[in-house]
């Protein structure tokens, strides 16, 4: 029974995932890509003006395209994977809570820790912004900052189970903690290095596009979570 439900919930999340992957995807495709191709020109207009010759990219952007697609339904199928086996392993955990809330609450909750407040620290730019002597280094502060953000989670979620015995004030007071250790953690790590080369609409509407692509993917994966596994459950009560 246990791996029947085990399976279930997985299938749920995967298929959210999916879901979730086609419909950013889409939207990327709709909004993101034109943003890009404009940056592009606008890179290859400044070398040939700099007398620099223009590098033919290593892959077409036909391609690239088409890897979009392909690319946003691996990531979202890996990401429900994820957000089952976690929402089954705190099952027990989270007992008030049904297979649905927990789900989609999870998916929220991965969404903020591991997208959207890393982002808000090192929004996304377009091509022809930052130097490939610093990749390295932004992907490392990139990633740290993932890192220290879903620790904050996890010490939350422990500090509020660890206290609920003891006050009614757990949830507020864990909240309160976690607000105040992620102002702690923004402020403390260091900015972006790289000057921005590109027109300031131009890189702000990238940014723009790419975070409202981070909130449509994981609202769709929270959502399309919760409502399978509440289908699921509606069914298992009308055979019982």
């Amino acid at each position: 029974m246990e791996a029947r439900s085990l399976l279930s919930v997985l299938k749920a999340a995967v298929l959210a995932g999916l879901l979730a992957g086609l419909v950013a995807a889409g939207f990327h495709s709709l909004l993101t890509e034109p943003v890009i191709d404009r940056a592009i020109q606008i890179e290859e207009q400044a070398s040939k003006a700099q007398g620099k010759p223009v590098e033919e990219p290593v892959v077409s952007r036909r391609t690239q395209r088409v890897g979009l697609v392909f690319g946003f339904l691996l990531y979202g199928g890996a990401w429900g994977l994820l957000a089952g086996v976690v929402s089954h392993l705190v099952r027990s955990r989270l007992p008030a809570l049904s297979d649905a809330k927990r789900g989609a609450v999870l998916a929220l909750l991965g969404g903020w820790s591991v997208a959207i407040f890393p982002f808000l620290k090192y929004p996304a730019n377009p091509p022809g912004v930052g130097e490939p002597a610093t990749i390295g280094y932004r992907q490392g502060l990139y990633l740290g900052f993932i890192g220290l953000s879903i620790i904050g989670a996890i010490l939350a979620f422990w500090l509020q189970r660890s206290l609920g015995s003891r006050t009614r004030s757990a949830w507020p007071l864990a909240l309160a903690l976690y607000v105040v250790y992620l102002v702690l953690v923004y402020l403390a790590m260091p900015s972006n290095p790289d000057p921005v080369g590109m027109p300031s609409r131009l890189v702000w509407t990238f940014r723009a596009l790419s975070l409202a692509g981070l909130v449509l993917f994981w609202g769709v994966l929270g959502a399309a979570f919760g409502w399978l596994c509440r289908e699921r459950e509606r069914r298992a009560w009308q055979r019982s």
